[in-house]
């Protein structure tokens, strides 16, 4: 995928979520049946009650993953570094006192540092706030739960993927969820209504459904199908083939599926970095 085409689906689901953020949040309450095993993972690896473990949460939307760790986890003192774009979505973090929350564009400052890699080799400021972002090799778990599906195009994935491995020390876990919405006739549905509005009403100066990659869609909300939002489709062979592309990096030790009714709407990767 082009950068100019990735920064417009970037700014696309900016946009949605700086207006939708309230009653995005008011759907996002419960926690995923899919966390259970995340916490039997981190059980597994730090111990049923370990005195402390370090997080790092990228998108955390609202922090509700971290309201459910700490209902786990009830005597482990949590450290949390959580990061999202949308402000809005976390009003209620001084609920929780174990989070240090930051703002940042992630995806924008990777694309802008790709970009300015090609040609200068001197840092941007977009990069050394994302370095600054980021933990470095100091948490014990990392998690990404439902972003990677806003992520356009497989380079920026892998890289995302190696901040995260980036961010847990040598032996921590990175846990990280896929959409696979596609395989939901009523969300396929969606997606096929909102393609159609979309080439009548584009959602963005220039938009040319041929420059999306396949499993790349643009979803509605609720009741709105021109509430456009982009969202990646992933396929297990796609996921599989994300893990082969950092396996210098992390170990896979984890795979499944889990969620919606079906049981499987999201896949679920774990890997724990290498020494």
């Amino acid at each position: 995928m082009d950068n100019a085409t990735a920064q417009n689906l970037i700014d696309l689901n900016t946009r949605f979520y700086a207006k939708h953020a309230a009653s995005f949040s008011a759907t996002r309450s419960a926690p995923w049946k899919g966390w259970q095993r995340v916490a039997d993972i981190a059980r597994e690896d730090f111990g049923d009650a370990p005195t402390s473990l370090r997080v790092f949460d990228l998108a955390c939307g609202n922090l509700r993953f971290e309201r459910f760790l700490a209902e786990q986890l009830p005597h482990t003192s949590l450290h949390v570094t959580a990061i999202d774009n949308c402000p809005a979505l976390a009003a209620n973090m001084n609920e929780l006192a174990c989070v240090d929350y930051h703002s940042a564009d992630i995806l924008t400052a990777l694309l802008v540092q790709s970009d300015h890699s090609c040609v200068n080799a001197n840092p941007t400021p977009q990069a050394a706030a994302l370095d600054a972002a980021f933990p470095h090799a100091s948490c014990d778990i990392a998690v990404c739960f439902g972003f990677m599906h806003h992520v356009p195009g497989a380079a920026l994935r892998q890289a995302i993927l190696s901040r995260l491995i980036g961010s847990v020390c040598p032996g921590g876990i990175v846990i990280v969820s896929f959409w696979q919405f596609m395989n939901d006739e009523r969300i396929a549905r969606k997606a096929a209504r909102s393609l159609d509005l979309a080439l009548a009403q584009p959602p963005f100066a220039g938009f040319d459904p041929s420059s999306l990659e396949e499993g790349d869609h643009l979803l509605g909300w609720q009741a709105d199908d021109a509430a456009f939002r982009y969202c990646h489709h992933f396929s297990t062979a796609e996921i599989d083939q994300l893990a082969t592309s950092v396996a210098p990096l992390a170990t896979p030790i984890a795979a499944f599926s889990a969620d919606g009714s079906s049981h499987s709407l999201n896949r679920y990767l774990a890997l724990q970095r290498r020494d």
